[in-house]
């Protein structure tokens, strides 16, 4: 079996026919670079990352040309702090694989040089804060003030939701949302290609996790215009239907709209949590947050463009705009939005995403979105 399928049938949680469900203590023993490269991503997902780099180390060894190895290899060297040397194998992965938008944009983050100076994080007195309210205040006023200027987008970045062992929600009939995200985003992707009128990036052009905090990090390295997360929704009521579009707030619209937002974010659950010290205040945060909220505000109006087009040109039915607090949103610096193409627990609705035609339709409403 291939790496291409043997990876397939690791994500549905099943060996091939020996019906043995995949764990990491169920894994092969490493002999092969493959297997090596396995054992390494499971201990990645373990976060056990010393010994992740040592068996990924091995792996690139054995074969020297598995850009899928090099980039597990940079991911773990990352988590160590070994940045580096992350740099160099997130460097060999494109060499291999120069399609590897997620390791392109590994370097250019770990790369990046401040533009002024170091994130400031001191222990500051309240005159100093109110100063940067202030501060932070004018730059919105200014901000307001040229939104009547108008909006064009030229560049979108593409989030397809979930991936990896992040499968997302899974229909009655095995359907997962991480394929269907990752067909829709690259589906989306080449559409906008072909119109030549806007640039698009992916944040993820394979079934890889990538973390929720480094997605609109991508977005913002690429100084995107418009940040779109494509996502199916899912709910213990199997005749629960249709489309919907979110926004970024601090406070939910709705019981339903913050329920969605916790099943997006749940994900958070695999990803490291930074303690912030008491008595220390991040100013940076405090200039940024009132453009966030304006950024916010932007995306309210995107939204209803997005929906207007799921309503119009797809044949289920429209839940409406909503807003929570969506983690992969949250710190987008420019109008961004989470859509939620139907209900993978829906019997019905998950045959009609498992079509491609369906898939067109969708993609071309967000492309009429997007113009």
């Amino acid at each position: 079996m291939d790496r291409r399928n043997f990876l397939k049938t690791m994500g549905q949680g099943v060996l091939g026919l020996s019906g043995l469900m995949l764990t990491p203590t169920s894994l092969p023993a490493a002999g092969s670079a493959f297997e090596y490269a396995l054992k390494g991503q499971a201990l990645i997902q373990k976060k056990d990352y010393t010994r992740a780099v040592a068996v990924l180390t091995q792996a690139v060894k054995l074969d020297p040309t598995s850009d899928w190895a090099y980039g597990l290899l940079g991911r773990a060297l990352r988590e160590l702090g070994r940045h580096a040397e992350a740099v160099g194998a997130f460097r060999q992965t494109v060499r291999l694989n120069p399609g590897d938008t997620y390791s392109r944009m590994m370097i250019d983050i770990m790369t990046q040089k401040p533009l002024a100076g170091p994130r400031r994080k001191t222990k500051v007195d309240a005159g100093e804060e109110q100063a940067a309210r202030r501060e932070a205040r004018a730059m919105a006023q200014k901000l307001d003030a040229d939104a009547g200027l108008g909006y064009r987008v030229n560049r979108v970045v593409i989030d397809a939701g979930h991936g990896g062992f992040d499968s997302g929600a899974v229909g009655l009939n095995g359907l997962r949302e991480k394929s269907v995200t990752l067909d829709l985003a690259r589906r989306l992707h080449q559409k906008l290609a072909q119109q030549g009128r806007v640039r698009s990036f992916l944040t993820r052009t394979g079934d890889y996790y990538v973390p929720l905090s480094e997605r609109t990090v991508i977005a913002n390295q690429y100084r995107a215009d418009l940040f779109i997360s494509i996502h199916i929704n899912a709910n213990k009521n199997r005749r629960a239907h249709g489309s919907e579009t979110y926004y970024c707030s601090a406070q939910a619209s709705s019981k339903e709209a913050a329920r969605v937002a916790a099943l997006e974010n749940a994900a958070l659950s695999y990803e490291e949590k930074k303690q912030r010290k008491q008595g220390y205040i991040d100013i940076e945060q405090i200039l940024t947050a009132f453009g966030q909220k304006l950024n916010w505000q932007e995306s309210g109006k995107f939204a209803v463009g997005f929906q207007d087009r799921f309503k119009t040109e797809l044949p289920i039915k429209s839940r409406g705009i909503h807003s929570a607090n969506f983690f992969v949103l949250r710190k987008a610096k420019m109008p961004a939005m989470l859509l939620e193409a139907g209900f993978i627990s829906n019997p019905g609705e998950e045959a009609l995403l498992a079509q491609a035609g369906f898939r067109a339709k969708i993609v071309d409403a967000i492309a009429r979105g997007i113009a």
